[in-house]
């Protein structure tokens, strides 16, 4: 059966009408950098800074922590915890990439995770959402 000529399967200005409500859930804020390239250092030079390119400077942002997420990991002569987060932004956020990273200013869900600084592993989107996610890392010496 074809579908019916006359009639539209998601009516004008749907997209924006649902937008504010898929957003809405972004009750938290973070920072989002990218780390400098490293850079060869001359003798006589100043030294390189730590300095970081800022992406945004404060964002709408949803952070959770994924089950099973944390993991001892023996490294050297320590042992480090990584913990695996989701953190959610707007779609129209500039986007991150690999290696960027999140610095949470205020997750009212949970607020033990407020001034942690989370890594970008992976990037996900969807065509039906307003928000994309980042599959994120932590890494905590004990």
């Amino acid at each position: 059966m074809a579908p019916l000529t006359s009639t539209k399967i998601l009516p004008d200005g749907w997209s924006d009408h649902h937008r504010p409500a898929a957003e809405g859930f972004l009750s938290g804020q973070c920072r989002a950098e990218r780390p400098a390239p490293s850079q060869d250092w001359e003798p006589g030079a100043d030294a390189p800074g730590n300095q970081s390119g800022k992406i945004w400077s404060r964002l709408a942002c949803s952070v959770q922590i994924l089950s099973q997420a944390v993991r001892p990991v023996r490294v050297a002569d320590s042992v480090e915890v990584l913990a695996t987060h989701r953190v959610s932004v707007p779609i129209t956020a500039v986007p991150l990439r690999y290696k960027d990273y999140f610095t949470i200013l205020d997750n009212p869900d949970d607020p033990a995770l407020n001034g942690r600084k989370l890594t970008v592993l992976v990037i996900e989107s969807g065509t039906t959402n307003w928000t994309r996610e980042y599959l994120c890392q932590e890494a905590n010496s004990s």
